[in-house]
């Protein structure tokens, strides 16, 4: 067995040194698209209405780690009753934790899908229907997908095929070896 894990802290440290080149990018491409007057104004729409805002944070937060739970759940037939929501209040991060042996592809596609579906396609579509409000909708999330985007990082040299199993007290997972059906409790 190998582990390939991050703490909390580690995690959310290194999500913020990605954040600057994700925000730059997205910034440039608006502007590419657009000009920078246009992004100036259509960049505060999504934080001007506070309720909104605030409301949209979260749900989408709650769909972030629904949409992880799904694709495990789906993509390896993980009985839903095995998957465990929570929060981790020293660092303020909700997580989904999945103990069952996840094929390494499925678990790579249940880390990638909620930064896709909330974060890069809602930016595709502010791009199309200049749309200021998706625009830091999809950036917001895009950047909460950080801690994901390590774990991918992290799995980078993993064979499709391998077995991996989701970690229960930190940002990643264990790779089982090939004679290896699950982490002792």
């Amino acid at each position: 067995m190998q582990k390939s894990t991050l703490s909390f802290v580690e995690a959310n440290l290194y999500a913020l040194a990605l954040y600057i080149p994700i925000t730059t990018v997205y910034i440039l491409l608006y502007m590419a698209v657009y000009d920078w007057s246009v992004f100036m104004r259509d960049f505060p729409v999504f934080f001007l209405n506070i309720p909104v805002f605030v409301l949209s944070i979260l749900v989408g937060t709650v769909v972030h780690e629904l949409i992880h739970a799904i694709c495990w759940s789906w993509m390896d037939d993980i009985p839903w009753k095995k998957i465990h929501f929570g929060f981790k209040w020293k660092v303020l991060t909700p997580y989904v934790h999945c103990p069952e042996p996840v094929e390494v592809t499925n678990y790579r596609w249940g880390v990638a899908m909620p930064g896709i579906v909330l974060g890069i396609i809602p930016y595709l579509l502010a791009l199309i229907f200049h749309n200021g409000w998706l625009f830091g909708f999809g950036l917001f999330f895009t950047l909460a997908a950080g801690g994901d985007i390590l774990i991918l990082w992290l799995l980078r040299n993993v064979k499709e095929g391998k077995r991996v199993q989701d970690h229960p007290e930190l940002v990643g997972c264990h790779i089982l070896n090939d004679n290896e059906n699950k982490i002792p409790a």
